[in-house]
């Protein structure tokens, strides 16, 4: 009878608790980036529901290997200290006396890249509005701050006119934005918090009867994908590399588990660009039929539209209209459909793992294979060159000196 090969034992399965919460696209792309290193890795994921007041939490009884969290407060680190187990940080917030090693995103550039789209789509002034009564949000007003100063602008920050609790009603806190938005300077470009802080903003200016985005355009520091396109106006975002930094925080605590000392005190990683929807989507142009010519591609392009179409929904001679256009803009109706539509491309291959007959179809071309050297004549690379790049160009810069 022939013998068998003992089996080898398996390495055990690392357990990990995961303390982030999922209601945002920023949280559920951090969940699926420590996702994807755990399923290489052989790691369990520990995770628990949001508690009532919103807050996450290790299941009870838990013994585990290593925990990721988002570390909003100095009481959360004390309690995740005591389970003396290496804890990665992936919250922007730097809070005091808070030692664990961080990855997350560039505050200073996240901000920088929102103030800088709202220029160049030529507001005079840019305001922040975030919420106060978040302290531990305060880094993102300190970012704008310095932002601002590096860019010459007079910092308008909001601040409620009363002090309000986090159970201060909405209808409340809606009029006390709109007061805070009629005085401002006008135009101007707001950058708000997050989607909803922009909603927020949104719903005021309706209250206040001011334009978005003629009078006050706005910008989240993060992009939604489905909320933000759902929302009256659409709301553009900075896209930030969510699932890059899940991976990377695995990434560290793997090396930390492994008993590697850490190098850095932080990782940061850039934004990839902006998501460009309705609420900052201004043309300033004299001309009102090429007014709404633009607002037709804009809203249009990705339906497979042609010029034809174009001149059947504005009333104009092709002849005139070519001329209008090449005057104001220095291209072709033509040509702008085309940026449209590649445009919307370029945010499909940044925010989502679509296919490209996928994307080819939902920014209006028959076939990817039409898509295809378009894209390229405008980025210099294939879509899908161009995927690879902008995500292996999410890299990591320390922000602190190495450590002991």
């Amino acid at each position: 009878m022939e013998e068998t090969e003992p089996i080898a034992k398996l390495p055990r399965k690392l357990r990990i608790a995961l303390l982030v919460a999922g209601w945002n696209q920023y949280g559920r792309g951090i969940i699926e980036g420590v996702w994807q290193h755990a399923e290489n890795n052989h790691w369990i994921l520990e995770m628990q529901p949001s508690a009532a007041d919103g807050s996450t939490q290790i299941p009870e009884g838990w013994k585990g290997d290593g925990i990721i969290a988002t570390v909003h407060s100095r009481e959360l680190a004390s309690r995740l200290s005591a389970y003396r187990v290496p804890v990665v940080n992936v919250s922007g917030a730097r809070l005091q006396g808070v030692d664990f090693p961080r990855v997350t995103s560039d505050a200073n550039a996240v901000v920088e890249i929102a103030l800088r789209h709202l220029l160049e789509k030529q507001m005079p002034h840019v305001a922040f509005c975030g919420e106060p009564h978040k302290p531990f949000l305060d880094f993102w007003t300190q970012a704008y701050l310095k932002m601002a100063a590096k860019h010459e602008l007079t910092p308008l920050v909001y601040s409620p006119a009363r002090r309000f609790s986090a159970g201060t009603g909405l209808e409340t806190q809606s009029k006390d934005r709109a007061r805070w938005l009629s005085s401002l300077p006008k135009p101007i470009g707001i950058i708000g918090w997050d989607t909803i802080t922009c909603r927020h903003v949104a719903s005021s200016c309706e209250l206040a009867g001011i334009e978005i985005p003629e009078q006050v355009a706005i910008i989240s520091l993060s992009t939604e994908d489905l909320l933000g396109r759902t929302l009256h106006p659409p709301i553009s975002g900075v896209d930030i590399p969510v699932q890059r930094i899940g991976y990377e925080a695995a990434n560290l605590l793997g090396n930390l588990m492994r008993g590697k000392s850490r190098k850095t005190k932080e990782l940061l990683l850039e934004p990839l660009g902006i998501t460009t929807r309705q609420s900052t989507d201004i043309f300033s142009c004299d001309d009102p039929k090429v007014r709404q010519v633009m607002r037709f591609i804009k809203e249009n392009a990705v339906r497979g539209i042609q010029v034809s179409d174009v001149m059947r929904a504005v009333p104009i001679a092709r002849r005139t209209l070519e001329r209008r256009f090449k005057t104001m803009l220095g291209h072709s109706p033509a040509e702008e459909i085309r940026r449209t539509k590649i445009e919307k491309v370029r945010q499909l291959l940044t925010n989502t793992d679509m296919a490209m007959p996928e994307i080819a179809d939902a920014c209006g071309f028959t076939y990817a294979e039409h898509m295809i050297p378009l894209f390229a004549k405008y980025h210099h690379d294939t879509p899908a060159a161009f995927r690879r790049n902008l995500r292996a160009r999410a890299t990591l810069r320390s922000a602190r000196p190495a450590l002991a």
